[in-house]
C-alpha cells in the first residue's frame, strides 16, 4: 500500500531537483527523473490550473481579444457602435476599432423577432402586461380629499399660509 502520492511532474518535487544538481548528487537526480511521468501532457508547463475555464486560459496565453458577440440587445444600456469611426475617420479606423471593441453582428430588441411581431399587433395594455411595466394606478380620491387639495392649492396661489387663515387682515399696521 502506498502512503505517498505518485510523482507526476517536477512541481511536486519543489527544489529537490535543483539541490541534487547543485550538490552534484547524480544518483538522486537520476532517481527523481526516473520517478517522473514520461508523458509530455503531465509536465508542469503543459498543465493548466483547473480554476479557470480552458477558453479563458487560452485567451490569456495567446493574448486574444474578446470574441465578437453574435447578437446585442437594444434593451441594455451599452451597445457598441463603430459606424461613427467609419464615417469620420475612414475604413482603417473602423477596422482598428472593430478589432479592439467588436460590435455585434445583429442588434435586436430584448424579445425574439416572432414575439415582437405578435406584440406589435396588440393593444397597449397587452404590451405593458407582457413587459410588467404597467404604471401603478393612483389611489381613488374622495370628494373631501379633492376639496382639501383644491383649497390648499388656492391658498398657495393667493400667497396665504395656514397660519393666517383664522386671523383677520389688518390694513395699515
Amino acid at each position: 500500500m502506498r502512503v505517498e502520492p505518485v510523482l507526476i511532474n517536477e512541481l511536486q518535487l519543489g527544489d529537490t531537483l535543483n539541490r541534487a544538481i547543485e550538490f552534484n548528487r547524480r544518483g538522486e537526480f537520476g532517481l527523481l527523473l526516473a520517478m517522473l511521468s514520461n508523458d509530455a501532457r503531465d509536465m508542469a508547463q503543459f498543465t493548466l490550473s483547473q480554476d479557470t475555464p480552458l477558453e479563458a486560459k487560452l485567451k490569456l496565453e495567446f493574448e486574444l481579444p474578446e470574441s465578437q458577440p453574435l447578437t446585442a440587445d437594444l434593451s441594455t444600456d451599452y451597445i457598441v457602435d463603430n459606424s461613427r469611426h467609419f464615417l469620420t475617420e475612414g475604413a482603417r479606423s473602423f477596422q482598428l476599432h472593430q478589432a479592439l471593441v467588436p460590435e455585434a453582428l445583429v442588434i435586436r430588441g430584448g424579445r425574439e423577432s416572432a414575439m415582437s411581431e405578435v406584440l406589435d399587433n396588440t393593444d397597449l395594455h397587452t404590451r405593458l402586461r407582457m413587459d410588467d411595466s404597467r404604471a401603478e394606478m393612483p389611489e381613488t380620491l374622495t370628494l373631501a380629499d379633492i376639496l382639501t387639495m383644491q383649497r390648499n392649492f388656492s391658498r398657495k396661489l393667493a400667497g396665504l399660509s395656514d397660519q393666517h387663515l383664522g386671523e383677520p387682515e389688518v390694513a395699515g399696521i
